[in-house]
Parts: C-alpha cells; structure tokens; sequence
C-alpha cells in the first residue's frame, strides 16, 4: 500500500509514524518524495533510520545483522543518505535511539518546507484556473445545475489548501525547534522580541549556552533601578523567553515582554 505523508526524512516524528504501521503489521518497503510505500508482513518489526555518508550507505548490507535494510533515501544537495532498517528480534521491539543529527534534520526540513509551499502555490495558480474556467463555462451556458459542483470543487479545493498550510505550520514548528538547538539562524527571519528585566544588578551573560540559543541579543539599556531593555531577534515564545531568563537569574525578577508588533507573539512563519 502507499501512503503521502509530509515528514523530515530521519525524524522522530517520521519513526513514531512507520513504526505505529509496523506494528499493524505494514513494513516501509520504499520512499519516493512523500510516498511511502509498505507491504503486508507476518513478524512485529521495529523501525530505525540514521544519516550516513554515501560511501557508507553503499556498504552497508543485512549479512550477519539483527537489521534488515528496507530503503535509503539520498538528502538533496548532500553526499549523506537516510538509511531504513527494520528488526523483527523481541530484544529490539523497545528500544528507542536519539534523533539523528539535528543539523541534517533541520537541512532536510528546510527543503520539504520549500517543497510544500511549492506545491500550496502551484495548487492554487492551478485552483484559480480550473474554477475560472468553470466559472466562465457556467455562466457562458447559464447551467445553473453546475453550480452545485463548481461549490463542491470550491470547497474541496480549499480543503486541500488549509491541509497543506497545517502541514507547512507543524514542519515550521520543528524548524524552530532546530533552529534553535543547532544555533543556525542563516537565512531565517527572526522577529524582534523586547524583554524588559528588573530589578538586576549586573547585564545578563547573553553568551551563556541557555540564552545563546534563544537568538541574537542586544542590550538597548538600562536604568539606574535595575531595569535593563533588551532586543532579542528569536523564534522562541514568550513563555519559553520568560522560563530561560528565570533559570540563569538567582533573583526574582520582573520580566515583560513585546513582540516586535507591540504585542505578545501570535505566531509566525520564519
């Protein structure tokens, strides 16, 4: 059977996915894009995947192994692949491993994000076609009995597009997500936060690793009761700020913060 799926290649997201149909008893036979293809098997298998260079991947065999190999996958614009491999052994059925490397994951993230906008803008140049053209032949024969499906296509279309928003939404979450635990901001639009911190004695350390991987700050100032401004350009929520800032403080300080709107964050696309 196939099945479409807008997943990071390597993710734990994709692992809990394969492995909730392997134990249904539907095992990853290949990948091509976003289909995933599985076949019916007898055994529970368990599902791992692992970034590998490309020399590797050509070497790597089921001979002698507890894990068969089910499909690689080549990262576009890299020399490293994803290799899939399953086990049917009892001893491997609960075992967990760490997400792969956060680097390759957020790389290959970025390029399914590109290729799901891609697709939400060409199904909607293609959308607006069809439904013109619909429209025109509706109107040009005056067949009012085509304006139940001409809706119909409408609202399936719409369907379609919020469907593919939802997914561009979840995969932008895990960009932030790596963003942030890699330090690799290049390219990405960070909204500007100001934090407000008092009362404090001395600057926050902005070099220190919890603060560092929020994102780039600046100290606007500060007065003479303490209260020090700050820019952060991050990804990071209000929330998430606000618990950082209180984990490196040993005293109790009064933190506001702003979004680069003036308001508290609702959210946004990098």
């Amino acid at each position: 059977m196939w099945r479409h799926r807008f997943l990071i290649k390597g993710s734990e997201q994709e692992l809990t996915w394969l492995n909730g149909l392997a134990a249904r008893h539907h095992l990853l036979t290949g990948i091509h894009g976003n289909w995933y293809q599985f076949k019916k098997v007898e055994p529970t298998y368990r599902v791992f995947s692992e970034y590998v260079t490309q020399d590797v991947s050509t070497t790597v065999t089921d001979r002698n192994s507890a894990f068969q190999v089910l499909t690689t996958v080549p990262v576009k614009g890299t020399n490293v692949d994803v290799i899939y491999t399953g086990s049917d052994q009892p001893s491997l059925q609960q075992t967990k491993l760490a997400p792969s490397d956060p680097q390759m994951r957020l790389k290959v993230a970025l390029q399914l994000r590109d290729q799901a906008m891609n697709t939400i803008n060409l199904s909607l140049y293609a959308g607006v076609i069809v439904w013109g053209l619909f429209l025109v032949l509706l109107i040009q024969r005056q067949q009012l009995d085509l304006l139940g499906p001409w809706l119909l296509l409408l609202l399936v279309g719409l369907l379609a597009i919020l469907g593919l928003y939802r997914i561009s939404g979840r995969l932008q979450s895990q960009i932030s997500q790596l963003r942030r635990e890699t330090e690799q901001y290049d390219g990405a639009w960070m909204p500007t936060m100001h934090v407000f911190v008092s009362p404090l004695t001395a600057e926050l350390d902005v070099e220190a690793p919890e603060l560092k991987s929020l994102g780039r700050w600046t100290l606007v100032g500060h007065d003479k009761r303490g209260k020090y401004w700050y820019d952060v350009q991050t990804l990071a929520s209000t929330s998430e700020i606000k618990q950082v800032i209180q984990s490196v403080t040993a005293d109790q300080v009064h933190i506001d913060i702003f979004s680069w709107l003036g308001l508290a964050p609702v959210g946004w696309f990098v």
